[in-house]
């Protein structure tokens, strides 16, 4: 990898362990991964990600000052139960930093190897933003004649698709912008639906993304608000109708009408990619 940090969430303060005065060298601890299970008739059970334990080498040079700033924050998010985030190359994965003990201790160098607890064993990163224009955004959605007919002409369809380039469905980030009625997006074979109406100038925010299950409403003044409630999650995942279900691989067709909406598709890894 060609860099690696670590973010207290305590204090937002970021950690470089990649230099020029902190060196993780090639965190090999970290590169790992497991899954747990359990042993069945010629198959697994109980498959699932845990938390685990990794180890990480940190090299101090010339600033013993920084070894007590970092020991400092990363004894903050532990104490208060927040766990930090370790961010390799634009992959994040949360974590907590329980342990160190001195390996090396000299004028100039200090070595510690530290014990970190991957707190759900995945590592994310978030995809290119994807735009779903309002109706007001793309002309020629529907069509008029000059004359009247004795039947219906349907409306032109978006012709639009959602993309997954992961091989397994994904936690996204969706972002519907006002004004909207009781707005309802169709993706695949799941309808995303709000009951409610975001004025003009308001979006709100879903994210479903890990254990994270948020709804907020930003208004247009910048007042936030929780929304969650207003989420419809029917019979729950794979229901046909749960407002947190996850996109599933690949290109899905998209039905939606009137307002617009950005999603984004967060990628998931067991351990950093190499390439």
């Amino acid at each position: 990898m060609q860099s690696l940090k670590y973010v207290c969430a305590t204090t937002g303060d970021e950690i470089p362990m990649s230099g020029p005065d902190i060196f993780a060298q090639t965190a090999e601890g970290i590169r790992g991964r497991a899954w747990g299970y359990s042993l069945g008739y010629r198959d697994l059970s109980g498959v699932t990600r845990d938390a685990r334990e990794a180890s990480l080498e940190l090299t101090y040079l010339r600033c013993p000052e920084k070894l007590d700033w970092t020991r400092r924050l990363f004894d903050a998010d532990v104490a208060n139960h927040t766990p930090g985030v370790l961010d390799a190359d634009g992959w994040r994965a949360t974590a907590y930093v329980v342990k160190a003990e001195a390996s090396d201790i000299k004028p100039n160098v200090i070595r510690q190897k530290l014990t970190v607890v991957l707190s759900d064993g995945m590592w994310r990163r978030a995809g290119d933003v994807q735009h779903f224009w309002s109706d007001a955004l793309q002309p020629g959605l529907d069509l008029d004649h000059p004359y009247d007919y004795p039947h219906d002409y349907l409306p032109t369809t978006r012709n639009v698709t959602a993309s997954n380039p992961m091989p397994t469905a994904m936690g996204f980030t969706m972002v519907v912008f006002g004004p909207a009625s009781s707005p309802q997006i169709v993706i695949g074979s799941n309808t995303y639906r709000l009951d409610m109406d975001i004025p003009s100038g308001a979006y709100v925010t879903i994210t479903a993304v890990g254990r994270q299950r948020t709804i907020v409403m930003t208004a247009e003044n910048g007042d936030v608000s929780n929304v969650f409630a207003k989420g419809y999650r029917g019979s729950g995942r794979d229901g046909g109708s749960y407002i947190f279900q996850p996109i599933p691989p690949g290109d899905n067709p998209v039905n939606w009408k009137g307002f617009g909406f950005d999603l984004t598709v967060w990628e998931e890894e067991s351990e950093p990619p190499w390439a």
